[in-house]
């Protein structure tokens, strides 16, 4: 392979790394804000709330949330690992 080539693979491979990693961690990001949201709100909450099982539903729900998410922010996050290491690799 070229030198040339090689540069080239070796920054492409770099910015899906970076490109994918940021991905991640604004999905992660966008989470961790979706909970302390949900957690902050159930806090707020009267003491005194006629149904505090219902409350405590409702939370546990929130918090559940969307699994793609979190899922899909490890995957773009193990994406960006393996795209940096082969880019580090190739650049050697």
């Amino acid at each position: 392979m070229s030198d040339t080539a090689q540069t080239a693979l070796t920054v492409v491979c770099h910015l899906v790394a970076v490109s994918a990693q940021l991905a991640g961690l604004a999905l992660l990001a966008r989470e961790r804000r979706r909970t302390g949201t949900a957690l902050r709100r159930w806090s707020e909450a009267t003491p005194g709330a006629p149904d505090p099982a219902a409350d405590r539903t409702a939370l546990v729900e929130a918090l559940r949330g969307n699994s793609f998410d979190r899922s899909s922010a490890i995957v773009l996050l193990a994406v960006g690992f393996g795209a940096a290491a082969l880019g580090h690799l190739i650049g050697l």
